[in-house]
C-alpha cells in the first residue's frame, strides 16, 4: 500500500465544522511530534538532543509574551521585551528550567494533574506540552491549578518516558484526516469480504474470522459497510448536495450542508479498505442505539484481538473531530489496537504519541 496516498479523514454522517486547532496540528505534526525520552533527562547527551527536538514544536498555543516577561524580569533583562525572542528563550531553555509560559498552562500542575499522563511521558517536560497543544486542551484537562485532592509531583520523582518507537508509515497506521485527502485515483486492493461488501486484502480474513468468532458465542454480526471507491463516494455525496439543492440552498450551501453528513471524494476512510461500518445482525440503523446491541457490545470488547479500535469514541469528538459512532472500526494492527482501546485513547493520541 502506498502510504503517500492514505490522507483521509472519515467525517461520513456528521461532522464536528468548527474544528480544533489541535486536530489540524495532529495532523500536521505527524514526524516531529511528541517524542520519547528514552533515558532520564540527567543522563549525558540527552538534554541536549530534547532541547533540540522540542525546539522544532510550535508552541505559540500556550506561550503568552507579555506573562513571561513579568513573571521573569531576569529573562526580560537578558533578551528584551521582544515577543520572539522571549518565545525562543522558553523553547531553548525556560521550558526545561520549568518555568510557566503563560497565566492558563504549568506543565507541573498539568502533571501533577495527570497520572495517566506521568505513566506515559515520565519526566518527558516538553512531552506534557506537547500533549496539551495536541490533545489536552481539546480534552479539557486542566494545566493552570490543581484538581481538588492533587498535589504537586516532581519531575525528578519520576522516570523516564515509555513511549515506544512506532512505524507510522506502517500501511496499517497511517492516520488519515480531513486536512490531506486520499487521492481519488488511489485504489487499494481489496477482496470480497462479507455481505458483498469488500475490505483491504489483508484485513478481509481477519474481518472474516472476527464475524466467525462472533457467532460461535452467539453474535451476529453485519457489515454494512467497507470500501467504497472514490467514485462511489462521488455520487453518494453530490446525492446529498442535490438533496440540499432542491430545498432551495445555493449551490456553495448545498455543498457545506452536504459535507456534514457524506464526506466529499477523496476524504472518506473506506477508499483506504482499512475501516468498516459493523453492526448487530438484529439492528443496522447507524445510530448511537447501536451501543446498547450485543453485536456492539461484543465488538467493543473482542476488537482489539482482531487489530481494530472503535474509530469515533463517545466524548472524544475534540479529538477526532467526528461524532460518537459506535458502529465505525479501524484495523490498526494489534499492537496499537490493544493500547489504544485499554488505554481508551483515540488513534489522533497514539499517533500524537508516538510520532517519529
Amino acid at each position: 500500500m502506498d502510504v503517500t496516498d492514505l490522507r483521509c479523514f472519515d467525517i461520513e454522517r456528521g461532522v464536528i465544522l468548527k474544528r480544533k486547532k489541535l486536530i489540524q496540528m495532529a495532523v500536521a505534526i505527524v514526524g516531529t511530534a511528541i517524542f520519547a525520552a528514552t533515558v532520564p533527562m540527567s543522563a549525558a547527551g540527552t538534554l541536549a538532543a530534547i532541547e533540540a527536538q522540542a525546539a522544532a514544536f510550535d508552541y505559540h498555543a500556550v506561550f503568552d509574551a507579555t506573562f513571561y516577561a513579568a513573571a521573569y524580569p531576569d529573562v526580560a533583562a537578558a533578551v528584551g521585551s521582544d515577543a520572539e525572542a522571549l518565545y525562543q528563550h522558553y523553547v531553548t531553555s525556560g521550558m526545561l528550567e520549568g518555568r510557566q509560559p503563560s497565566a492558563s498552562f504549568n506543565v507541573q500542575i498539568y502533571m501533577s494533574n495527570y497520572a495517566d499522563l506521568q505513566a506515559v511521558y515520565g519526566n518527558n517536560i516538553p512531552a506534557y506540552v506537547q500533549h496539551y497543544i495536541l490533545v489536552g486542551m481539546g480534552e479539557g484537562r486542566i494545566a493552570d491549578h490543581l484538581i481538588p485532592g492533587k498535589s504537586l509531583v516532581s519531575f525528578e520523582s519520576l522516570g523516564a518516558s515509555t513511549v515506544k518507537n512506532v512505524d507510522l508509515s506502517a500501511w496499517n497506521l497511517v492516520l488519515v484526516n480531513h486536512e490531506n485527502p486520499i487521492s481519488t485515483s488511489y485504489a487499494p486492493e481489496v477482496t470480497l469480504c462479507a455481505n458483498g461488501e469488500y475490505m483491504h486484502k489483508d484485513v478481509t480474513p481477519i474481518v472474516q474470522q472476527m464475524i466467525a468468532d462472533a457467532k460461535a458465542q452467539g453474535v451476529n454480526l453485519f457489515l454494512a459497510s467497507g470500501y467504497r471507491s472514490a467514485s462511489r463516494q462521488t455520487y453518494l455525496y453530490n446525492r446529498k448536495v442535490n438533496y440540499y439543492k432542491g430545498l432551495g440552498y445555493s449551490q456553495e450551501e448545498s455543498e457545506k450542508l452536504a459535507a456534514t453528513v457524506v464526506n466529499p471524494p477523496g476524504q472518506s476512510e473506506h477508499q483506504t479498505g482499512l475501516c468498516m461500518d459493523i453492526t448487530d445482525a438484529s439492528y443496522v440503523s447507524l445510530t448511537e442505539n447501536q451501543e446498547n446491541t450485543a453485536g456492539y457490545k461484543w465488538l467493543y470488547q473482542h476488537c482489539a484481538e482482531y487489530g481494530f479500535i472503535l474509530r469515533y469514541p463517545k466524548d472524544k469528538e475534540n479529538v477526532t473531530g467526528v461524532i460518537y459512532e459506535p458502529w465505525h472500526f479501524r484495523y490498526v494492527g494489534v499492537e496499537a489496537a490493544t493500547e489504544i482501546m485499554s488505554r481508551g485513547i483515540t488513534f489522533e493520541e497514539y499517533v500524537a504519541e508516538n510520532s517519529l
